[in-house]
This record gives C-alpha cells, sequence and structure tokens, in this order.
C-alpha cells in the first residue's frame, strides 16, 4: 500500500509537469495570412515568433531538469510522510508558474532593447529560482537518513545529489551579489572619477554631464547588442 501511495504522488507530479510544458507552447499563437500576404510578409511575421519559440524552448528544457530530478527521487523512495507532500505541492507550485512567467517575458523580449523594462526577466528568474530552491528543499528532506523515507544502503550517494540540486540556487544567488557589488562599485567610480568634479560648479554643467554619460552609455549599448 505505501508504494502504490508514492506512485500516487509521483503520478500527480507527472501530470503537473505534463499540463505546465503544454501549457508553454499554447502562449504561442500562430498568425493568420489573408489573402493578400505576400511570402515575404509571411516569414517576417513568423520571425517575430522566434524569441516566444526560442523562451519556451529554454523553459522547456528546464521543467526536463526539474522532471528528470522527480524522476531520480521518486524512484528511490520506499515511504513517505505528510512533509514530504507539503514539500511536495511546494515545489509544483513553482512548476504551474514558468508558463505565465515564460509568456512574460518572451512577449515583453522588445522592451529589452528601448525603454527598458526588467519586471518580466526578474519574474522570470525568481520563478526558476523558486523551482530549484523548493526542489532543494524537498531534496533535502527526503534524502535525510532520519527520516527514513528511503534505503540507505550505501548503493545512493545523496548528498552529492543534495548539491546538485543546491548548486543552481547557490549560482543564482552568488551571481546576484556580485552583480549588485559590480553595480555599486560602477557608480561610486563614475562618482569619483566624473561627478565629484561638479558639485561646487553651475547645474547646467551637472546637467550636461549627465547627459554625455547617458549618450555614451547608450551608443556602448547600440555597439555591443545591436
Amino acid at each position: 500500500k505505501t508504494e502504490f501511495q508514492i506512485e500516487r504522488i509521483a503520478f500527480f507530479r507527472d501530470a503537473v509537469f505534463a499540463i505546465a510544458i503544454t501549457l508553454l507552447v499554447i502562449e504561442i499563437h500562430a498568425p493568420v495570412f489573408g489573402p493578400n500576404v505576400t511570402a515575404e510578409e509571411a516569414f517576417n511575421e513568423f520571425l517575430h515568433l522566434l524569441p516566444e519559440i526560442i523562451a519556451v524552448l529554454v523553459s522547456f528544457f528546464l521543467i526536463s531538469l526539474n522532471w528528470r530530478r522527480h524522476h531520480q527521487l521518486y524512484g528511490i523512495l520506499s515511504s513517505y510522510n505528510e512533509k514530504l507532500i507539503t514539500l511536495n505541492f511546494f515545489a509544483l507550485v513553482s512548476i504551474i508558474f514558468l508558463p505565465f512567467s515564460t509568456a512574460f517575458i518572451s512577449k515583453n523580449y522588445a522592451r529589452f532593447w528601448v525603454d527598458p523594462i526588467v519586471l518580466p526577466f526578474v519574474i522570470y528568474s525568481l520563478n526558476n529560482l523558486a523551482c530549484s530552491f523548493f526542489n532543494f528543499l524537498l531534496f533535502r528532506y527526503a534524502l535525510d537518513p532520519k527520516h527514513e523515507l528511503y534505503a540507505a544502503d550505501g548503493s545512493f550517494d545523496a548528498e552529492k545529489v543534495k548539491l546538485e540540486v543546491l548548486f543552481p540556487v547557490f549560482v543564482f544567488t552568488v551571481t546576484t551579489i556580485v552583480g549588485v557589488a559590480l553595480a555599486a562599485i560602477f557608480g561610486y567610480v563614475l562618482e569619483w572619477v566624473f561627478f565629484s568634479f561638479l558639485y561646487g560648479r553651475d547645474h547646467l554643467q551637472q546637467v550636461l554631464l549627465t547627459f554625455a554619460m547617458i549618450l555614451i552609455f547608450n551608443e556602448v549599448q547600440r555597439m555591443v547588442w545591436g
């Protein structure tokens, strides 16, 4: 009976993953071509869908990685308890929001280049962080020998698997801290090299320097990203 209940939990997770993957592609709406649309116009319309297709493929890959971890975990569990089920639900909550965050970032990609809005990118990144974080909590609890949810007979390296699941959370946290630190250092350098010399000068000179820096950074952005 215990094995049957574990299988039910696994089947439920499989269903959620399958629905999440299906909803990804539903967000891509195929264009409808009228009788007067040329082949070139039709091809250009298709090219507009490429960001959404790329976003779907990336999210499909990320969901498949999460499913592989789920498959790995439930292949070794021999028991379960209420806390395991609760952590399982938390992990699934982050999965079901991936279709939304994927559509959010893919449909607003154009705003990254003109008058950027970073909110879609932030939402998508936090969604994937939540997937990794709740997976880690689930694995850490399930693979703790004191909970006796799997047979700790030495054939499965639980500590290695927990570190592998923790790795995405670690990378996201470190890169975020490094990014904030670099931004703070860059701002301090600009303040020390340029703006500090204008404190006692006319307000117009401060405005001109600020405007010049904006133009320079915009041109650098165009040179790098087009």
